[in-house]
This record gives structure tokens, sequence and C-alpha cells, in this order.
């Protein structure tokens, strides 16, 4: 049985816990605010008109048609992480190069995570004590994720559900990494079987590639048929 003294302890060690990852939480958000604005400063109008016809393209939708609020916030993180200048660069990648003497220790850390992180589908197997576990289509692998309070009063979020979104670690949990988007069940085994076969033909016409730089290039392309 527990004395006071362990349980005084127990109890300031999940405080020091909860208040590290508010810490981490809130490092995370002003960075995603760096990032946004220098993507504003240093993309011209040319290449985000580029950006924005290459992503039409991706997830195929018409080359004149407006953006609604849902493919607006896609194409808001996927410029962020995904998108490739003409140089092969990710926005991502040129904010470290330029800005990492600006940044903490604790930015570049969770900007390496940024920048591993690729798009994927998962499917909500169960709830947990932080959040969900997530399971993944093509590695199978599962993953906890924490879920931020503006997320938790979401009703679609239900386990059986599939998603396609970004997940990385933000301190001792993992997160969502920009908007995640609902994916109909009869739509997972023809997305799992389009992103197989583009994945090997590309290994072949390329050589070698890895599934996780074949995602942050191809990984929006989910999208095409999420509904």
């Amino acid at each position: 049985m527990q004395n006071e003294h362990d349980t005084s302890v127990l109890v300031d060690f999940f405080a020091e816990r909860d208040a590290k990852q508010r810490y981490f939480d809130d490092i995370h958000r002003h960075l995603m605010e760096k990032l946004r604005e220098y993507m504003s400063q240093s993309v011209n109008l040319r290449e985000k008109v580029r950006a924005k016809h290459l992503f039409r393209s991706h997830v195929d939708l018409n080359p004149e048609a407006l953006l609604i609020p849902f493919w607006e916030a896609q194409f808001g993180i996927w410029l962020l992480l995904e998108y490739q200048n003409i140089k092969g660069e990710r926005t991502i990648e040129r904010f470290l190069l330029e800005q990492h003497t600006d940044l903490s220790e604790v930015e570049m850390h969770l900007s390496a995570h940024w920048m591993a992180a690729y798009p994927s589908v998962y499917q909500v197997a169960e709830e947990s004590e932080e959040g969900y576990r997530l399971v993944d289509l093509w590695s199978e692998d599962t993953i906890e994720v924490a879920l931020r309070e503006e997320e938790y009063v979401r009703s679609e979020f239900i386990v059986g559900q599939y998603i396609f979104a970004r997940v990385a670690k933000v301190g001792f949990l993992h997160r969502f990494i920009g908007p995640y988007a609902l994916i109909n069940k009869e739509c997972v085994s023809p997305i799992k079987e389009n992103m197989e076969t583009s994945f090997n033909s590309r290994k072949e016409e390329n050589g070698h590639r890895s599934w996780r730089l074949f995602m942050q290039h191809h990984g929006i392309e989910v999208l095409r048929m999420h509904q």
C-alpha cells in the first residue's frame, strides 16, 4: 500500500510531466507560426502559383477551381512540409538551413521530427489514456496519438474511422501535425492498391526509394479518392 510520501512524489511527477508537455506544445505552436511566417516572406507569388498548380494536380482538382476551406488547409500544411521547389527543396528544409541560428535546441529537435514526418492513412483502433491508438494502413505499426482539446470535441473521431494525417513526436506525446482528413471506409482498399502500384512503378523507373520518401512526395494523392 502506498504511503502519503509515495503518493505525493507520484503526483509531483505527473504534475511536472504535464507542465513540461504544455511547454512542448507551446513550442510546437509557436514554431509552426514561425514556419508559416518564413514561408509567407520567402516564397514569392510565382512560386505559390506553381505550388497551388502542383497541389491541384496531385489531388486531381480542376486547375481553375477555387480551393474551399478543406483544401486550403490541406494545401497549407503540404506547402510547409512536402512541397518541393524547382530545386527540389522543401520549405521546412530551407527554413532549417536559413533560420537554424535563431532556433533553440528544442525547436531544432522538433523541426527534425517534422522534417522526417510523412502523411499516411491510419485506422483508429481504440481509445487510450492520452487519446487514441492508430494503426498505419501500410506498415501496420501502432502509434498512440494524444488529441488537443479542440480535437477532442469532434464527434467524428471514433474507433474504426480511417484518417489521412501526419504524426510527429511533440515532447512526450505524438500529435497530429496540421489538419487530418476523414477517409470513407469504402475508399480504403482502392487507396491502398493505387498508392502501392504508384510506389512500385516509380521504384522501377527511378531505382530504390523508401516508402517514407515516396509518401512525402506523393502521399497527398491519397486525397484524390478520400470520399
